[in-house]
C-alpha cells in the first residue's frame, strides 16, 4: 500500500502521542486521519500528498469558522480547544503566504487573467487558486483580488 509522506507523518505523529499520552494530539490526528480515510474510500484511491493537505485545510478552514462562532457565544472553553487542536493541523500544512507574497501572487493573475474589472473575478480566482492553494485562506484571498480589481 502505496501511502504519502505527509499521511505517513501523520500516522507516525499519532503512535508518538499515544506514547506521550497527548489526548489533544491524539484526538485531532485521529479526526484528520479518519478524513482522509473516508476521502480514499470515496475516491477509490490513496491520498496523494495534495489530497492529504486538501483534507488539513478543509480541517483548518472548519476549526477557524468554529472559532469564530464559540467566540460569538461567549464560549471560551471550546474557543481555546478548538484553537489547540487548530495549531496541531496548521504545523502539517505549508507556511501560509504573508500579506506582501499573496499581493505579488495576485497581481500576476490579474495580468496573466487579463482582468480590467470586478466583473473579470472569476477569471482571475481560476487562475489564481491553483497557485496558493492550502498556502493561503480563501476569504483572504478573494477579498485581496475585489480590492485589486475595484481599483
Amino acid at each position: 500500500m502505496d501511502t504519502s509522506g505527509v499521511k505517513s507523518k501523520l500516522s507516525a505523529d499519532l503512535k508518538e502521542a499515544q506514547k506521550s499520552r497527548d489526548q489533544a494530539k491524539i484526538l485531532t490526528l485521529r479526526m484528520v486521519l479518519s478524513e482522509i480515510h473516508n476521502q480514499e474510500i470515496d475516491k477509490k484511491q490513496d491520498a496523494s500528498d495534495e489530497d492529504v493537505l486538501s483534507v488539513l485545510s478543509k480541517e483548518a478552514k472548519k476549526h477557524e469558522d468554529s472559532i469564530a462562532q464559540f467566540k460569538t457565544g461567549s464560549r471560551d472553553d471550546l474557543v481555546q480547544k478548538e484553537e489547540q487542536e487548530l495549531a496541531i493541523i496548521r504545523s502539517y500544512l505549508p507556511a501560509q503566504l504573508g500579506d506582501a507574497e499573496l499581493s505579488r501572487i495576485v497581481d500576476e493573475a490579474i495580468i496573466e487573467s487579463g482582468a480590467k474589472t470586478a466583473s473579470d473575478f472569476g477569471a482571475v480566482m481560476k487562475v489564481l487558486m491553483p497557485k496558493v492553494k492550502n498556502r493561503a485562506n480563501g476569504a483572504q484571498v478573494s477579498q485581496m483580488v475585489k480590492e485589486k480589481l475595484s481599483k
